[in-house]
């Protein structure tokens, strides 16, 4: 590999602001088409500084593998998805590349693209989970009642405040890559493939991540691919940065979904059986299907405790652009769902929810779907007593339903108002399936002036988690705060930690931080400084999936919450108004509750936009010429009051996740809140008004 010293850049530098002397620009020609053999490339005749490359400049690998999928870094002989990339063009002017771009011309011999996948056909699964407890045939014999519901999630994009690209330039004999990415080790075996060369002689310093919503885990390592050839074929430094257009029509967006429920109760209303189907459309390629799938069925139940359950999952392909993991990690796909449908099980049996909801709720030894009972004590019972005191729901609900019962079918000029409640629980350093023989290592140094090195490669996507892992160590080891720092990510530099998903910054790092600070504690008075101490994760009893069960335990631990919304609909229209949110949440002690309530706060706003105003119409497997301008968010005045209760903690009690409970609490909590107001079935996210005007009108 070629030499070339260079300064190290700032490690808080966002990659829009990277640049360096002789830098090339890199642009991206893809595909025209869903799907098809490529039978020609016509690239115009390049200006002097100006190079174009193909999967045939590849000098290693041309796959990029993830969690046990793998997807081209470049099309080679077919395309699966419009927006595929296909060619690489580098040179020092982006006009000049633009222009390039613009005349290369791409023959597709197109085929009948497959794009439904509610329906699907045996060879788009791509991945199926079946997992039984109980008895449910015989459950669903007995029952006095069978209910059944589908509901569905649709694409959403994760609107990073930057777009999505990657930066390379030589550093002596390393190459050194730049991106935001929420798993550098695997920016760096991916490049390290692709390069065809060692993993020393690639280093990865990540970039400002922000709030991922977990759409940072893979893809920056295609982009860092590509910045990376630029840079070693062209000699120079090179970088990719996406528009804002093209990283909305072309990156991975949140997978779609189809949960069908049926349930069995008996006379007096107590659930006995529930069956779900689960169906993920994970686009082309279908990257983190496994994960994602695992997830969602793992959830299948919610908050339930259901003696009888079956759950059925399909991870899907379909000739989309790849459709993966958002923030809820497939576990709020099944829980938007089964919560949704327990609101409408009791508000059909004229039951209180928070009420029916005490009958069934899961609590500590309930059995899981993997036949184990549940280790944590769930604190469900508390949230639900607190937000029903906070929100006033028992009144409201009450009285909104008393006024749906009366509502005439003429439309009124009053708009009618619903309040909803739902429970979730964020599973805290969840197995993944395909990681369960690897083993991730976090170090610790106290150095002589008494102050601590925490080195890691997790990534902190806000103060937030540095604040927690600094405070671990502080407990321990009677440092003050000021004197802990964590090491600036770099893989040459720290060990590998493992992705930053799943809650594992919180139940995994922080752990092997204690275990660290631990053993340095106990080493400090017989040992001279600088004193340093490893811990290493390995998944205990990870998960093992059979033809029809699953065997293991499916997480560290998990925090528990609730949500409340409250709205008003305009009678005409059918478009929502917030009035108001209510959250609850045990997550264990509270290391900065500062932080936590404004974690909490965005992600609750994220939530409620996702609901009903983030519309990602994906049409002919192609999103939208215009999806970037139409696409719509909350606004600053559509914001609600949010409040937010923690439930009291010791001292003793751990840190857990979440950052992610909105995700999985709100969107259902909003169904059962527009059901009330409308008198129709929400089974669908985002809730569209204008299709149920259009069909009354219709």
């Amino acid at each position: 590999m070629a030499r070339d010293r260079k300064s190290p850049l700032k490690a808080d530098l966002p990659l829009s602001d990277i640049r360096e002397e002789g830098m090339v620009h890199v642009v991206t020609v893809r595909s025209p088409s869903c799907r098809g053999r490529i039978t020609a490339v016509e690239v115009p005749r390049l200006p002097r500084g100006y190079r174009a490359l193909g999967a045939g400049d590849i000098p290693g690998e041309n796959q990029l593998p993830i969690l046990g999928t793998e997807i081209p870094i470049l099309a080679r002989d077919r395309v699966s998805y419009v927006g595929e990339p296909i060619l690489l063009v580098a040179g020092p002017d982006p006009d000049v590349l633009e222009r390039i771009r613009q005349e290369v011309r791409v023959v597709v011999l197109e085929e009948e693209p497959i794009l439904e996948w509610e329906s699907f056909s045996p060879e788009q699964v791509l991945l199926e989970r079946n997992a039984i407890l109980g008895d449910p045939d015989k459950a669903f014999e007995t029952a006095a009642e069978v209910l059944e519901a589908r509901f569905r999630t649709e694409s959403q994009e994760h609107l990073y405040p930057e777009p999505q690209g990657a930066f390379a330039a030589f550093e002596y004999d390393k190459l050194v890559v730049r991106c935001a990415t929420q798993w550098p080790f695997h920016v760096r075996a991916c490049v390290r493939s692709v390069l065809g060369v060692k993993p020393q002689e690639v280093v990865v310093r990540p970039t400002p991540l922000g709030v991922p919503m977990e759409g940072r885990l893979w893809y920056p390592s295609v982009l860092a691919c590509h910045a990376a050839l630029a840079a070693v074929l062209c000699g120079k430094p090179a970088r990719i940065l996406l528009s804002r257009d093209e990283d909305f029509r072309y990156t991975p967006k949140k997978a779609r979904s189809l949960v069908a429920l049926k349930a069995g109760v008996d006379s007096q209303g107590t659930l006995s059986v529930l069956d779900a189907k689960v169906v993920l459309n994970t686009g082309a390629y279908a990257p983190l299907a496994s994960e994602l799938l695992e997830q969602a069925c793992l959830h299948a139940a919610g908050s339930l405790a259901v003696p009888n359950l079956r759950v059925r999952g399909y991870a899907v392909r379909t000739h989309t652009p790849p459709l993966g993991a958002f923030s809820g990690m497939g576990a709020a796909h099944t829980l938007f769902a089964v919560e949704a449908f327990a609101n409408r099980i009791a508000r059909d049996r004229q039951e209180d929810p928070l009420e029916w909801r005490n009958r069934h709720i899961l609590r500590k030894g309930s059995v899981l779907i993997t036949g184990e009972p549940l280790r944590d004590r769930t604190s469900f019972d508390a949230i639900g007593q607190r937000l029903k005191a906070a929100s006033d729901f028992r009144r409201k609900y009450g009285s909104n339903e008393l006024i749906r019962k009366r509502r005439s079918t003429s439309r009124s000029e009053e708009a009618p108002r619903g309040i909803g409640i739902a429970f979730g629980y964020q599973a805290n350093g969840a197995s993944l399936t395909s990681l369960s023989s690897e083993s991730f290592t976090v170090e610790a140094t106290l150095n002589k002036d008494l102050s601590l090195s925490i080195s890691t490669s997790a990534i902190a996507g806000d103060e937030g988690i540095r604040a927690i892992w600094r405070s671990t160590a502080a407990g321990i080891l009677g440092i003050p705060l000021g004197r802990i720092a964590v090491s600036e990510v770099d893989t040459g530099d720290v060990p590998d930690s493992g992705p930053s998903v799943l809650s594992r910054n919180v139940a995994v790092v922080n752990k092997l931080i204690e275990r660290c600070c631990v053993t340095i504690r106990s080493r400090r008075f017989r040992s001279p400084l600088p004193i340093s101490a490893r811990s290493v994760h390995r998944p205990r009893n990870p998960l093992r999936w059979e033809k029809e069960s699953v065997k293991g335990y499916p997480f560290e631990s998990i925090s528990c919450g609730g949500a409340v919304v409250e709205l008003e609909m305009d009678p005409w229209n059918k478009e929502p108004r917030i009035l108001g949110t209510w959250l609850c949440v045990d997550g264990g002690r509270i290391a900065s509750e500062r932080f936590a309530r404004s974690t909490l706060s965005a992600s609750t706003l994220a939530a409620l936009g996702q609901c009903f105003r983030e519309r990602l119409p994906i049409e002919a497997g192609a999103v939208s010429v215009d999806g970037y301008r139409e696409y719509g968010l909350l606004s600053l005045a559509e914001a609600p009051t949010i409040e937010i209760e923690f439930l009291p903690w010791e001292e003793t009690d751990p840190i857990k996740g979440i950052g992610e409970l909105p995700f999985l609490c709100v969107p259902a909590a909003f169904a059962a809140a527009a059901e009330q107001a409308s008198d129709l079935a929400i089974d669908r996210i985002p809730f569209i008004g204008e299709e149920f005007v259009t069909g009354e009108l219709g």
